[in-house]
């Protein structure tokens, strides 16, 4: 477990790579990882699953599970750094490929799964429990329940075991293929990698779905810009320039607020008259919410209303998703039994076209 994971989605830091070190505690306390690592078990033993756990030490996972009494021994003769490194997570998960263990379930995000790659290669077999902030990479499930059903079915036997590509985005904000990882896979599907629209068709449509929904708000609108480069064409429309992997804000007085974080926007749009999202889908998974936008929390999608929430994506990324369903892998914590968004939904495909899609929990 990469036990500082998913610490800067929240707080518009769009990842741990560069976390400054003077957070590492607050990050480690902040136990996002955690949590998700634990539900992928729990769902593990409530399926009947049955294993011996073997976790990484102290905060690398050993932490965790004894934290929420999960039965497990514990990796020995290593101990991590503090803070941890990389170099923890490679050098554990080599250790633990040569003691032989048939599969290892971590919980990070691209760059946890781009260490692995580097450990590991095509060597052991993995199951990614998704916990970043970034996850573009086929090799983890759609939720942390998924995770736990998919450890299920490899324990069973129900599973056969086949490579899949590891995405992270480059120093040029692009993504791209970093290495490979042997994956589980059954009738529980992986979240599939992320794939990128064609570039001039998906700004030429953008654009005019972007310049029909401003003409035809209301001129107290507030609006919310959530990431992807569909999306960011209604920043363009509105006479700024968004920054494609965060959260903006245009008031409606045209003042602009980059790269908003949850507080933020949840101050924002409790107090506004007129709140209005615009959210994209992620090519070749079909994520709305989980996949580095995890600043639009259920509570800020509540304060602002499903109904005013506007869903835009290309007909060509709709027409490559399978099933043809929306996805959001949000934490349950904070509003109840389900989240806001669910339920069916329309979707703007062009000018004058859109479609209706199911929105599902991903952990269903």
């Amino acid at each position: 477990m990469n036990p500082i994971e998913g610490f800067g989605g929240m707080l518009a830091l769009h990842g741990t790579d560069t976390l400054d070190p003077a957070r590492y505690g607050e990050a480690v306390s902040a136990g996002h990882a955690a949590r998700r690592l634990v539900r992928a078990l729990e769902r593990f033993a409530a399926g009947g699953g049955d294993a011996s756990l073997v976790a990484a030490p102290g905060v690398l996972g050993a932490e965790a599970l004894a934290a929420a009494s999960v039965p497990h021994s514990v990796l020995a003769g290593f101990a991590p750094a503090s803070p941890t490194t990389r170099d923890d997570t490679i050098a554990v998960a080599r250790r633990l490929a040569t003691q032989g263990v048939d599969v290892i379930l971590f919980a990070g995000g691209d760059g946890t799964a781009t260490d692995l790659a580097e450990a590991l290669g095509e060597t052991a077999s993995v199951i990614g429990v998704p916990s970043g902030v970034k996850m573009h990479s086929e090799v983890f499930s759609r939720s942390p329940e998924a995770a736990g059903r998919l450890l299920a079915d490899f324990v069973a036997g129900r599973a056969s075991v086949s490579a899949a590509e590891v995405l992270d985005v480059g120093a040029e904000g692009e993504t791209g293929v970093v290495g490979v990882l042997r994956v589980p896979r059954s009738r529980e599907a992986l979240q599939g990698a992320k794939t990128v629209s064609r570039p001039q068709a998906a700004e030429v449509v953008g654009h005019a779905i972007a310049h029909n929904l401003v003409r035809a708000a209301d001129p107290a609108t507030t609006w919310i810009v959530g990431p992807g480069t569909t999306t960011g064409t209604v920043g363009e429309a509105l006479g700024f320039a968004p920054t494609l992997r965060g959260v903006d804000v245009r008031h409606p007085d045209g003042t602009v607020e980059l790269d908003v974080t949850e507080q933020r926007l949840y101050e924002i749009v409790v107090s506004a008259a007129e709140p209005l999202l615009a959210l994209g889908v992620v090519g070749g998974q079909g994520f709305l919410l989980g996949r580095g936008n995890q600043e639009l929390s259920a509570r800020v999608i509540a304060a602002i209303g499903a109904d005013r929430v506007r869903i835009l994506a290309t007909e060509e990324k709709v027409g490559a998703l399978f099933p043809p369903v929306l996805l959001v892998d949000s934490d349950p914590a904070g509003h109840g039994e389900q989240h806001p968004l669910l339920g069916y939904r329309r979707v703007h495909t062009g000018p004058r076209q859109s479609t209706v899609l199911k929105v599902v929990d991903a952990a269903a």
